[in-house]
């Protein structure tokens, strides 16, 4: 390709691209002034492309020829970082980067581009160009890169939450003990837990209760960790309050019960929906995939205690909020369903409650797998 006006019909135009050239171009290209003239030019051309109404068809392959430079690009960067060569500094300000107009934004974009292995770059490529009507541009690899970036990202935690586990005996994956928590989980260490989900109680009386909790969690989460929290919207201020004083707030979740009304007489408002508050240990560190804010409820399943919330709904919050063999504790166990959850779920489990009616109704759900 050569440096041009851009004054051409769409066939003239065809002709100056020469597809199998630029290509060409691009593999045997050893410099970065190279690479970022060709990507440049493919750039303008696309740009004419698409202002003359030229055909999508003729913008894509245009675009190609700029996206498979940023790639090559990226490349060159990525081995020129590895081997430490100094001219390639990430500063648009006084690195070689910035003297022949990269800027430290797209560096990382064609790197981002170039981790893609090849398969998949030509895979991905090729599905696009077979669709008639979609716009070629560099968004789309930019995606699957996050993406693949997000899978690595979580196999390495789930490599990681396994070698911290393996060497547990299978008896102490799961633990239930009787009393009140900040007695019988003390042991726990700090900073060790994965994520704590529970359910304390909501009388006034209690309050206090979410202040221990708060505390506690501060003290054996993980930094990042989350603590995902039932309330009521009857205490929703109180319980933010005093989860708030060692904790910091991340979100409401919805957990909705649409077939379910739960009546509020005192100000004539049918509730369906229940709160569960995620508030983290420091800043939030949230794991590599999203989670729904509103959760479809379970339905008031009281089979085994009159406050038992759904296996469900912590099965949901427990497969977003962690990875297997992560550590889960619940200090306000209740009739066991975060137990059963996590059981069910792979992780480990330690969990408490004063009441020793719920603690021998959790022990004896620790063999159950779905119940």
């Amino acid at each position: 390709m050569k440096n041009t006006s851009l004054k051409y019909t769409e066939s003239e135009l065809t002709g100056l691209v020469k597809f199998d050239a630029a290509r060409q171009a691009i593999d045997i290209a050893s410099s970065i002034d190279e690479i970022k003239d060709i990507r440049d030019k493919s750039e303008a051309m696309r740009a004419y492309a698409k202002q003359s109404h030229f055909s999508l068809k003729m913008q894509n392959q245009c675009c190609e020829i700029k996206i498979r430079a940023e790639r090559k690009a990226g490349e060159i960067l990525k081995e020129s970082t590895r081997v430490g060569n100094p001219q390639w500094s990430h500063s648009a300000t006084i690195g070689r980067l910035g003297d022949i107009g990269i800027s430290k934004s797209q560096s990382s974009r064609w790197q981002s581009i170039a981790s893609i292995p090849e398969s998949l770059f030509e895979e991905r490529l090729e599905d696009i160009k077979k669709r008639k009507e979609q716009e070629l541009t560099s968004k789309d690899f930019l995606s699957l890169a996050g993406y693949l970036h997000r899978e690595r990202k979580r196999e390495e935690r789930r490599e990681s939450a396994y070698q911290e586990a393996k060497h547990i005996r299978m008896d102490d994956r799961v633990q239930v003990r009787h009393g009140d928590f900040k007695e019988v989980l003390k042991d726990i260490p700090d900073n060790s837990v994965d994520l704590m989900i529970t359910d304390p109680i909501y009388a006034k009386e209690n309050f206090s209760d979410w202040s221990d909790v708060s505390l506690y969690a501060s003290r054996v989460l993980k930094q990042g960790k989350l603590l995902a929290c039932y309330s009521s919207t009857n205490i929703l201020a109180e319980s933010i309050k005093r989860l708030s004083e060692h904790l910091t707030y991340v979100w409401t979740l919805a957990v909705i019960y649409p077939s379910c009304k739960q009546p509020h007489y005192r100000h004539r408002i049918h509730g369906l929906w229940k709160p569960v508050l995620l508030f983290s240990n420091g800043t939030y560190q949230p794991e590599l995939i999203w989670i729904d804010d509103v959760i479809q409820g379970g339905g008031l399943i009281k089979k085994f205690h009159q406050w038992e919330q759904p296996v469900s709904e912590s099965e949901y919050l427990i497969e977003n909020l962690s990875m297997e063999n992560d550590l889960v504790v619940d200090p306000y166990l209740g009739a066991g369903t975060s137990l059963v959850a996590s059981r069910n779920l792979n992780r480990r489990f330690i969990g408490s409650d004063k009441d020793i009616n719920c603690v021998n109704i959790s022990r004896s759900r620790m063999g159950g797998f779905s119940d």
